[in-house]
């Protein structure tokens, strides 16, 4: 039966291991807990954030921190979308082979939807506190 750890469900008998770290966007900084595994992939993540920030902040310099964000977002998702376009396979789900876990591809997306909601949670949240 499948068990939630840390908001995310899981079929495996051992909940897996979660590390916390510190993300440093801009000045800010956000507590994340992750799987080990991917912590290296939210570090690269935090330096093309913090690289795509620095080169529009130097392109703008008058620009408030909620204008640079709203760029380097949509500098990130106009690249999502291109890579997709340009990937054959980016656009379909994965499929499970037959001697992956039947119940892997749903896994796996309901971990994505988990984290995705966790993000928007804690986006939100720190808007609200600044915006108080």
């Amino acid at each position: 039966m499948p068990r939630s750890v840390a908001g995310i469900i899981t079929d495996s008998p051992q909940p897996m291991e979660h590390s916390e770290i510190q993300i440093q966007i801009g000045s800010r900084s956000y507590p994340l807990r992750a799987p080990a595994p991917e912590l290296e992939r939210l570090r690269q993540a935090e330096s093309l954030l913090n690289e795509r920030l620095t080169d529009y902040k130097a392109q703008h310099p008058g620009a408030d921190r909620f204008d640079l964000m709203g760029m380097t977002a949509f500098f990130l998702a106009h690249s999502l979308i291109q890579h997709q376009e340009t990937t054959p396979s980016a656009s379909e789900p994965p499929t499970v082979t037959a001697q992956a876990d039947p119940g892997l591809e749903e896994e796996l997306g309901e971990r994505f939807k988990a984290l995705e909601a966790s993000l928007d949670r804690m986006l939100h949240s720190k808007a609200t506190v600044q915006a108080v």
